[in-house]
C-alpha cells in the first residue's frame, strides 16, 4: 500500500508526525526500521533558521535512508517563515509543512 503527497511517494500505512524533543534522528532511523512509512524531523522554528540557531540547524539534518522525510517550520510572522523557507529549500527534505498556529501552550 502507498499513498502521495504532492509528488513524493509514501509506502506502508504509517506516518510519524513532529514531536518536539522526541523525533530526533536516531528516533526518525529507528521508525525507519520499523516500517514507518514517512518520518518528521522535530518541529523547527522559523525564526531558529531566520536568525542562524546552531541547535535549530541540527534539528534539519535528514539522512538519505530516513527519505521520505518532512519538516515542520512553526511560527506566526509570514516574513520570517519566507525567509526561513528561502534558506533550507535546498536542503535534503521531501515535505515541508508549515504550523502557522500550533494551539500547544509554550
Amino acid at each position: 500500500m502507498s499513498f502521495f503527497i504532492g509528488n513524493v511517494e509514501i509506502k506502508g500505512h504509517l506516518s510519524l508526525g513532529p514531536m518536539a524533543g522526541v523525533t530526533d534522528l536516531p528516533f526518525r532511523l529507528l521508525c525507519k526500521e520499523k516500517g514507518v512509512g514517512l518520518v518528521y524531523t522535530e518541529m523547527v522554528s522559523a525564526k531558529g533558521i531566520r536568525f542562524n540557531n546552531k541547535n535549530t540547524k541540527e534539528l534539519l539534518t535528514v539522512r538519505d535512508e530516513e527519505r521520505p522525510a518532512a519538516v515542520q517550520l512553526f511560527g506566526a510572522e509570514p516574513d520570517i517563515i519566507a525567509d526561513a523557507v528561502r534558506q533550507i529549500d535546498h536542503m535534503n527534505f521531501d515535505i515541508l509543512d508549515i504550523n502557522m498556529g500550533c494551539p500547544v501552550p509554550k
